[in-house]
């Protein structure tokens, strides 16, 4: 058993020494009873090899590593040697960081390249859709209209426009006064029209379309507008009333349509329009473009003028975009399910009518009627007119101009062009060159091409409808009949000496039972006597090559890792083997961290003999 001395010696010591952490001993002095001298035993460190020093693991990994330079850390022989190489280390690793980072900031910017390729004998390529718009909009039934009082006139129109300046000019509201006169132009009238007016003014199919042709390879189809089978689709413009937007079947090679072209003609009812002085042309306003998509004549078209043959032959040029993040693009499928609406017409998604569909939407809402550059989501009424109606009142027009003026469409297109209205990410583009001459066409040459035209297609019809059978009886007489017919005219050409005079209006019959009279008009449709009222277009593809573009990265990942991998190589020698060498470091430190924990947990006390 202890005494009383030796056990406050054995105190004292776990006092000075930590209960846990060491071993106590209580020595005795000898005579001195008092006199304790307490030593404190620590364990002995553990053995851990090679890394008991808490710096050999990191000598390990500069000795062995695949970086350049940081094994002269270790093996330089001088401590100056040593702070070289750890400079150059740092310097080189420095350096590696901020060329990554240009590279990474450039690769972010996702900058992109266009790569050309020609796809031969594309299958999948057809015709374009061409608008066609006459720079003249009113036809001869607006004169009718006009005549009766149905409809205002321009003359009626700048009347109303002129007594309201001369108003404001005696009211010394001279600012005004000029903006009123400055809206005698046919953009004001148009959208001072009911939407049904304005259409009836213009051209209808039949008062516009002559003839069409078709063309496959050699074979060649002429019809007039009755039998041409395209589709028609009208669009409603502020500068021209009535355009039409004419898409062929995909198998034809070429179209030829032969448009009526008409022109201003003096008199009392188009006294207006003094502001338009620079924009009234003849002839026809074309634009090549995708089909089904909305028109813009105006910014992109091209003029046809009245009297030549214009041939414009195209080149089909397929885009292909990247959707990045930086300039994002609508896939094919969402572009498919969105629609653009304008008026009572619906077209196919593109990007530059999408905006002015939304832009449109946001007159409306914000200024309660339709901006006329814009599409127009519903046809204007009274409760939503167009923005420069002058029913409403010149004030309230003015007001609703400046209420655009004050809704900064440029930015809200900006906004809209990065949210709503994307560009789609694969689009047809159409390369056009137009190139004009004389048409040097006769009537009797005409007459007898669309005769042929007519009568194999009613042959051909009608025979494959007699061989079904079971047709009504009126039904099958009607077709009997129209084989006669196309069978007599046919023996008419074959059987006559003179062509030239057949064709003519006293030239005997036709086969269809036409008068003189009615066989004339048919030939001044066809070939109108006035050389200067008609436009002959020819839509022609170059070839049946399709231009592959595609939108590729300049920077993608795998240039971005090679040019990383390229630059670590050629600054620190820097591989992915240091990836397994800092994980060898980790382990080392966690096992050397861990053996140290583990000793000192189960420590055992040490005797002094």
């Amino acid at each position: 058993p202890l005494s009383v001395r030796q056990k406050l010696g054995l105190c004292s010591c776990r006092a000075q020494c930590g209960v846990g952490k060491a071993d106590c001993f209580i020595y005795d002095a000898g005579p001195v009873a008092a006199a304790a001298v307490v030593k404190c035993f620590f364990p002995a460190e553990p053995d851990l090899g090679p890394y008991n020093n808490n710096k050999e693991p990191l000598k390990q990994f500069c000795s062995s590593t695949s970086l350049r330079g940081a094994g002269r850390l270790v093996k330089a022989p001088t401590r100056h040697l040593r702070a070289i190489w750890a400079g150059y280390l740092c310097l080189m690793a420095a350096a590696l960081i901020a060329c990554v980072c240009f590279i990474a900031k450039d690769y972010l910017q996702y900058k992109t390249i266009i790569q050309t390729t020609i796809v031969l004998n594309d299958p999948t390529i057809a015709i374009p859709a061409v608008t066609v718009c006459n720079h003249y909009p009113f036809s001869k039934t607006a004169a009718t209209l006009w005549s009766s009082g149905q409809v205002l006139s321009p003359t009626n129109f700048s009347h109303e426009l002129r007594r309201t300046a001369f108003q404001l000019f005696n009211s010394s509201e001279f600012l005004m006064a000029e903006n009123v006169l400055a809206s005698d132009t046919k953009k004001v009238y148009y959208q001072s029209l009911e939407h049904n007016d304005a259409v009836n003014l213009s051209f209808s199919v039949p008062q516009l379309f002559i003839f069409c042709v078709t063309g496959v390879g050699p074979f060649v189809e002429i019809s007039n507008w009755k039998d041409c089978s395209l589709l028609l689709k009208r669009v409603s413009l502020p500068s021209y009333f009535n355009c039409y937007q004419v898409q062929a079947p995909r198998d034809i090679d070429w179209l030829t349509l032969v448009l009526r072209v008409s022109s201003a003609v003096p008199n009392e009812y188009e006294e207006a329009f003094v502001q338009d002085i620079f924009e009234q042309a003849d002839g026809i306003r074309l634009e090549v473009h995708e089909n089904d998509t909305y028109p813009e004549p105006t910014l992109k078209g091209i003029h046809v003028e009245p009297g030549k043959l214009v041939e414009i032959s195209y080149k089909t040029e397929r885009w292909a975009e990247v959707d990045s993040p930086a300039d994002a693009c609508m896939s094919a499928e969402a572009a498919s399910q969105r629609k653009i609406r304008d008026l009572d017409e619906e077209f196919a998604y593109s990007y530059e009518a999408c905006l002015r569909q939304e832009l449109g939407k946001l007159a409306l809402e914000r200024c309660g009627c339709h901006y006329v550059k814009y599409l127009r989501s519903s046809v204007p009424n009274g409760s939503h007119p167009y923005c420069g109606d002058t029913r409403i009142g010149m004030r309230k027009m003015l007001a609703n101009i400046d209420c655009l003026n004050r809704l900064n469409l440029d930015s809200e297109r900006e906004r809209l062009s990065r949210s709503v209205c994307l560009m789609p990410c694969h689009f047809h583009y159409f390369d056009t060159v137009a190139s004009k001459t004389v048409w040097r066409a006769t009537q009797w040459q005409l007459h007898w091409l669309m005769q042929h035209s007519r009568c194999f297609r009613d042959l051909d019809e009608a025979s494959k409808r007699l061989e079904m059978g079971g047709l009504p009886p009126d039904e099958e007489r009607r077709l009997r009949e129209k084989l006669e017919q196309a069978s007599v005219t046919m023996k008419t050409f074959f059987e006559t000496a003179n062509i030239t005079k057949a064709a003519s209006a006293d030239g005997g019959t036709n086969g269809f039972d036409e008068s003189a009279e009615e066989k004339q008009q048919t030939l001044d449709q066809v070939m109108p006597k006035d050389d200067t009222n008609f436009a002959y277009v020819t839509i022609r593809r170059q070839s049946r090559n399709t231009v592959q573009k595609t939108e590729i990265l300049s920077l993608g990942l795998s240039a971005l890792m090679s040019q990383i991998g390229g630059l670590s190589s050629l600054f620190l020698g820097l591989t992915c083997a240091v990836a397994v060498e800092l994980l060898e470091l980790c382990l080392l430190r966690r096992y050397q961290s861990n053996q140290k924990r583990k000793e000192n947990q189960q420590q055992l006390p040490q005797q002094v003999l």
